[in-house]
């Protein structure tokens, strides 16, 4: 039987179909016994969904060298 832990660490794979049958029957049991990893699953599933609708996100060149500007800002110096 998978604790909580696992069902965290497996959940997007779950979503995926990227387990093996006996470990989704595994998830599956868990999931019938636990609230907690249901709902977590559930969230984790709304979120890839609405991740993968919304698309890749562009930065314009202007906010790219603002950020390598702060980050050239925030580089030890070395003497």
């Amino acid at each position: 039987m998978l604790n909580c832990r696992d069902v965290a660490h497996e959940a997007s794979d779950y979503i995926d179909h990227n387990l093996s049958w006996w470990r989704r029957l595994m998830f599956h049991l868990h999931l019938f016994i636990c609230v907690k990893c249901r709902r977590f699953v559930s969230h984790v599933h709304i979120t890839r969904d609405f991740l993968r609708q919304r698309g890749p996100l562009k930065a314009s060149d202007a906010e790219v060298q603002q950020v390598m500007t702060n980050i050239d800002n925030d580089k030890p110096h070395q003497d």
